[in-house]
């Protein structure tokens, strides 16, 4: 038995279908659908229904994935503890964060460390959804949160702040610092479900009626390019609004919304070398910018 072909059994049952599996573990569909076939090939077992809505398990996959999941803990497992003790200033790290993070800021702060460190490869991920530090889906997350994953150890290192940004043209046609009924009458961007754990999500849904909100997107820098061209007004991280000429933040002294941002790793790798002086570099150097983050350069 192949532990890999588990590995894409896993995937597919956690996601739903080999395209959604493929996707997240960066392969091919094809290769996801010809790994799960020779494994049922091989076992003589039918592990999966394929129905138009996607894959659905059988009782004998459901008692495959059972042992799987303990197979797969034991591998990340000894992944972390090999990482753990590895004191090289060398190799692969993968880091992953949101779209708030993408910025000149950003790609300065891995211009540095490559500086400081040539040997060391980073795979940066940019996604919304929280890649799994215990999986080794990532080795260490710039994530924004009210508070960190119990099993993760970091550093709070800013507070990402947010903002109500319109085009000069609606902007103009407000009130001087409008209230939240000037603001409710026009028309707005709504916040997508894979931003549903943002203030900005919670926000838009208690505040701005349905029929306002006839869009909605599931990145920051989608809103921001929708917003920019006179669409309606969005609620955006001040570090992606205000560097944008096409967009004004809405004076509004009544508006604060804010968020944690954390720097975070697995506490069993926390020791490797390339771990440690990744974080400290990217801990320091965004406390340095923080007030950016928290879009108080521009508050009066």
């Amino acid at each position: 038995m192949d532990w890999d072909d588990l590995r894409y059994i896993l995937s597919v049952y956690d996601n739903g279908s080999a395209l959604a599996a493929a996707q997240k573990l960066g392969v091919n569909a094809s290769t996801v659908q010809r790994r799960v076939g020779r494994f049922e090939e091989r076992n003589n077992v039918r592990l999966f229904e394929r129905l138009k809505s996607g894959y659905s398990p059988t009782p004998e996959c459901d008692a495959l994935v059972s042992a799987s999941r303990e197979i797969d803990e034991s591998v990340a497992r000894i992944g972390r503890e090999i990482l753990g003790r590895d004191l090289r200033l060398e190799g692969r790290l993968a880091v992953t964060s949101t779209d708030s993070f993408i910025n000149e800021m950003m790609a300065q702060y891995l211009m540095e460390f490559h500086e400081l460190h040539p040997n060391i490869t980073v795979e940066f991920t940019i996604t919304n959804s929280r890649l799994s530090l215990s999986r080794q889906d990532a080795d260490i997350a710039i994530r924004p949160a009210l508070s960190p994953q119990d099993n993760l150890v970091g550093q709070r290192v800013a507070d990402l702040g947010f903002g109500i940004y319109a085009t000069a043209d609606i902007a103009d046609s407000l009130p001087q610092n409008p209230t939240l009924e000037d603001l409710a009458r026009q028309q707005w961007l709504g916040v997508g479900e894979a931003l549903s754990g943002s203030p900005s999500h919670k926000w838009v849904h208690q505040h701005i009626p349905v029929h306002s909100r006839w869009l909605s997107l599931d990145t920051y820098y989608a809103m921001a390019i929708c917003a920019s061209q006179s669409i309606g007004l969005a609620v955006l991280p001040c570090v992606i609004g205000d560097p944008l000429d096409q967009l004004q933040r809405i004076s509004c002294p009544w508006f604060q919304l804010s968020t944690p941002v954390w720097v975070l790793t697995h506490p069993e790798i926390k020791n490797a070398a390339r771990i440690r002086v990744f974080m400290d570099h990217i801990t320091k150097a965004i406390r340095k910018d923080r007030a950016v983050l928290e879009g108080e350069h521009i508050i009066a």
